[in-house]
């Protein structure tokens, strides 16, 4: 049975005034996107060789039989390699998974199908990007090259940051920082995660608080990888970010602001919601404190305890903006992981088009605000699929804009 205590309670709480304001939102992850200045220079570091010191567990640049071409290298293990700056150099692969070796002209006309596919076919007022190196990568991207938007964003940290971008017409900004705590800067480096990113709107004299994540990666479902209380690499990171994502949400409602959280959570909420397994490992309330007796099993459901009542939250309902088939095995994701064949066949370019089509990326909105639709994960067609082209400059390659689908909602308060 499902737990839906939370969204009761936010039907309780939920009043709405008659002049409603109307604003939509939109988060999307743009899988590792760069400025153009700073691909060309990532495509010249990738297009190098390098031989592996073995003794080091480095890789260095050099000749020989020996040699790879950066392409075929972690690139994070490339001595001198800044993670501020430059990603994987594997990033976009084919239909038949081949890394795809990017020339500056493939990755300008990925930036051209972005920018057109953003002007035609994400209808926000306020986006939430993650996976950019930074607020020139959003610009190159947007209509007018930005000039009628503000922007809050990520400085420092490594090379996936977020971004909010705005449209001047809809608000002021009154706060943008960097959530910091998100990135749990106690522990190795090694075993940090990227920060959140909190920005605050005057939007016709309410305040809007909006935080975007990306949370830690590969712990996806209590039915494939793991509860958060599970061992491993990466489920016990995510576990550590719950107490710092309640401490935000708890902070930030207490005056009764209007508040939004959304991002690519990494972690399907929808299939915690359907587990039966206690929401902490004590069986204790999720309310209570976080201690290592009392480790969560269920991310949505400790964030959302309704303690105290003002940081109730409610998860949006999700639709697909695909055909029949494609819009049915989005409801059946929400109650059981997709096999290999179905999860294909709603990445295709004829559904959504996406590689990481749902399960990952959600929207939350707290008190006050409210939403009747749902949120919409938007289809990006042949805009997913990555082609390595033929010719020497690269003039044919295709690259995807990102293995991530926007998801998009229309919110009032």
């Amino acid at each position: 049975m499902l737990r839906f205590a939370v969204a009761l309670s936010w039907m309780l709480a939920c009043g709405f005034s008659a002049q409603a304001k109307d604003v939509t939102i939109a988060s999307w992850n743009l899988g590792w996107h760069m400025d153009l200045a700073t691909a060309n220079q990532w495509i010249d570091l990738c297009s190098k060789r390098y031989v592996k010191d073995a003794t080091a567990d480095v890789w260095r640049e050099g000749s020989g039989p020996d040699s790879k071409p950066g392409w075929f290298v972690d690139a994070f293990k490339i001595d001198g390699w800044d993670t501020t700056r430059f990603p994987v150099c594997g990033v976009y692969r084919d239909r038949d998974n081949k890394i795809v070796f990017v020339k500056p002209a493939g990755y300008q006309e990925r930036h051209k199908s972005l920018a057109r596919y953003v002007a035609s076919s994400v209808p926000a007022d306020i986006i939430a990007f993650q996976e950019v190196n930074g607020e020139d990568s959003i610009r190159e991207i947007l209509p007018d090259h930005g000039n009628q938007y503000d922007f809050c964003a990520v400085v420092g940290y490594k090379v996936q940051r977020i971004v909010i971008a705005w449209k001047k017409s809809v608000g002021t900004k009154i706060s943008c920082a960097v959530e910091d705590p998100v990135s749990l800067p106690g522990n190795p480096e090694s075993e940090r995660p990227r920060p959140g990113l909190a920005l605050s709107l005057d939007i016709d004299g309410t305040t809007v608080r909006i935080l975007s994540v990306h949370l830690k990666s590969r712990c996806v479902s209590p039915f494939e990888n793991g509860r958060l209380a599970s061992p491993g690499d990466h489920c016990p990171i995510l576990q550590q970010q719950v107490e710092p994502l309640e401490a935000w949400i708890e902070r930030e409602t207490a005056d009764d602001a209007k508040v939004v959280l959304m991002g690519d959570f990494n972690r399907n909420f929808w299939h915690e919601l359907r587990d039966l397994s206690p929401v902490r490992t004590d069986g204790g309330s999720p309310a209570s404190p976080h201690i290592p007796a009392s480790l969560t099993n269920s991310l949505i459901e400790d964030l959302i305890d309704g303690a105290p009542a003002t940081s109730v939250m409610r998860l949006l309902d999700e639709h697909c903006e695909t055909n029949e088939v494609g819009s049915l095995l989005c409801d059946v994701s929400e109650s059981r992981p997709l096999d290999r064949e179905e999860r294909a066949l709603l990445s295709a370019p004829g559904y959504l088009g996406c590689g990481n089509p749902v399960g990952l990326d959600h929207i939350l909105v707290g008190r006050g605000v409210k939403n009747s639709q749902g949120a919409k994960h938007l289809s990006i067609g042949d805009l997913g699929s990555s082609i390595a082209g033929t010719k020497p400059d690269g003039s044919d390659q295709k690259l995807a804009i990102s293995d991530h689908c926007p998801i998009v909602a229309q919110i009032s308060y």
